[in-house]
């Protein structure tokens, strides 16, 4: 039973959020205006290794039949283009649909979505993956959308992203230790979650002449940037992960902490980041 808990959870886990890119970027411009492009794509075959070992997990041979029956072609769920404009309200006042691309290779099948904004400061944003996958709201209605505040100052344009406060959970006892992964769990964890990469960056139309930003290069500021592909390449960073995750469960911050420990993984800790730039 415990195996089978450890497999279905990691299912879960691979829908909302494993298997998944979901890259945020904000462009804006130095009247506050701008475009908002997301790309949303999952790894078809990391989601069937997923499937197969849940089959495993219950008993089955882990074999994955598809079918050659034909079935009526239908845009449906978090990738529709129907859903995807209608959360333009959601996004904010005066956030507008723009177009809808979708994204079919052997790697990834999703879309890029281009959404406009008059104003950034009527801007909310969730960049978490659970977002994308319609499983928790994509922006006002979230507790975890990140804000913006915008004005001009001395012929200079000042951008501020207001980061969500860290969401905790209190618990009665402490989160248990992570139990000890064994080889097939591991290479369980490499299927589910490869291809994953989240991350969240505004791009300026100019110059920016001072920032407290963490992450910065040339007009971009990065404030999220995590790609799991890397972190999965050595059993030891897979098994290191997963206790530094088990300690932190329930405490965002302690979970972006502990994230952030590995190479190539770029989380933002300040709660207000300030990017000043001299528009084009």
């Amino acid at each position: 039973m415990k195996i089978l808990r450890t497999v279905i959870l990691a299912l879960l886990l691979c829908i909302l959020s494993g298997c998944i890119t979901f890259l945020t970027e904000i462009h804006v411009s130095g009247d506050g205006s701008g475009t908002l492009v997301q790309t949303i794509s999952m790894n078809p075959e990391a989601f069937k290794g997923a499937m197969q070992e849940v089959a495993k997990g219950m008993g089955g041979s882990g074999e994955v039949h598809e079918t050659t029956e034909e079935k009526p072609q239908k845009e449906k769920g978090p990738f529709s283009t129907a859903d995807l404009a209608a959360r333009a309200k959601e996004l904010g006042d005066g956030v507008e649909f723009v177009s809808a691309d979708p994204i079919q290779t052997p790697t990834a099948q999703g879309v890029r979505v281009t959404y406009r904004f008059r104003d950034i400061n009527t801007l909310y944003l969730n960049p978490k993956p659970s977002a994308a996958m319609g499983a928790e709201g994509a922006g006002r209605s979230s507790a975890h959308a990140v804000r913006f505040r915008f004005e001009r100052a001395g012929g200079r344009s000042v951008l501020t992203a207001v980061l969500p406060p860290d969401a905790k959970e209190k618990a009665a006892a402490p989160p248990p230790a992570a139990p000890e992964m064994d080889d097939q769990q591991l290479a369980m964890m490499k299927t589910m979650f490869k291809g994953m990469h989240v991350g969240l960056s505004i791009d300026v139309d100019g110059r920016i002449t001072s920032t407290d930003a963490t992450y910065h290069d040339g007009s971009r500021v990065t404030l999220m940037d995590l790609d799991m592909d890397p972190l999965l390449e050595k059993p030891e960073t897979l098994k290191a992960m997963n206790e530094r995750l088990a300690s932190a469960m329930g405490d965002d911050a302690k979970t972006a902490a502990a994230l952030s420990e590995f190479p190539g993984v770029k989380i933002e800790s300040r709660p207000l980041v300030r990017v000043e730039f001299a528009a084009r």
